[in-house]
């Protein structure tokens, strides 16, 4: 093979590595609008816009004409929380939870939520609870902890006590991310509608469970025996908690 032969396909291989060899900063630039990652939770961003949306269908025969929810609020990124907070209410209403069977109750902020969710489980005065708070990831370790502690606490008081404690603590980047998911404008959703839902669902779904006496297939006629604790006896009502 010649000098002149040897260079002219040297030549050519250089630029088909021009032509298809796209530089990294190109394709980035490129790819940015429809495809980026998100450095702080490692996911692609139309991944957590998508998630700003409400993934979850209800019926629309729930029946909390006779359910008390109980909402635990914190006071710490509080219009958020207010935002939130008429989610629920409108969630609920839609489930035909009357005004005088919704109570709401505040905490300073979403690490208290827990000791205040079982209190009020085990008073025995609500068949759901919502725990509401907002948490913003800020420059140090605080939201991680923060967010795993109560996370955790929130679940314990769900399997210790047998009451639903419904988990409605956005943790969200940024502030921008909390906006589209405690309310409803911009193309967002108030994700609070889901939690009230979701309450009056758990409630009715622990109710029928321990429920005695039903003839409905399907239905498990007595939880006592299974180990579920004790079915509410009828005739006894229930009360406010003291801190009502």
């Amino acid at each position: 093979m010649t000098i002149g032969r040897t260079l002219l396909l040297l030549s050519a291989a250089a630029i088909s590595l021009v032509a298809f060899a796209k530089p990294a900063s190109a394709f980035l630039a490129s790819s940015s609008s429809s495809f980026s990652l998100s450095f702080f939770s490692g996911v692609p961003s139309f991944a957590t816009k998508m998630a700003a949306e409400s993934e979850v269908s209800f019926s629309d025969d729930l029946d909390g004409s006779s359910i008390r929810i109980g909402v635990l609020r914190t006071r710490w990124n509080d219009v958020h929380v207010s935002n939130l907070v008429e989610g629920i209410k409108a969630g609920v209403r839609e489930c035909k939870v009357t005004e005088e069977n919704l109570f709401i109750k505040e905490v300073p902020g979403a690490y208290e939520l827990p000791y205040a969710a079982k209190l009020l489980a085990m008073s025995g005065t609500v068949d759901a609870i919502i725990c509401c708070g907002v948490l913003i990831k800020g420059d140090t370790l605080h939201f991680e902890y923060i967010s795993s502690a109560v996370t955790s606490g929130i679940m314990n008081v769900n399997l210790a006590t047998m009451t639903p404690v419904i988990y409605g603590v956005l943790n969200c980047i940024d502030e921008d991310q909390v906006r589209k998911r405690s309310s409803d404008l911009n193309g967002g959703h108030n994700h609070g509608v889901d939690w009230g839902k979701t309450a009056v669902e758990m409630a009715i779904l622990r109710r029928e469970a321990f429920a005695k006496g039903t003839s409905t297939p399907g239905k498990v006629k007595d939880m006592e025996k299974l180990g579920f604790g004790v079915a509410p006896r009828e005739g006894v009502e229930k009360t406010k908690p003291g801190f009502f």
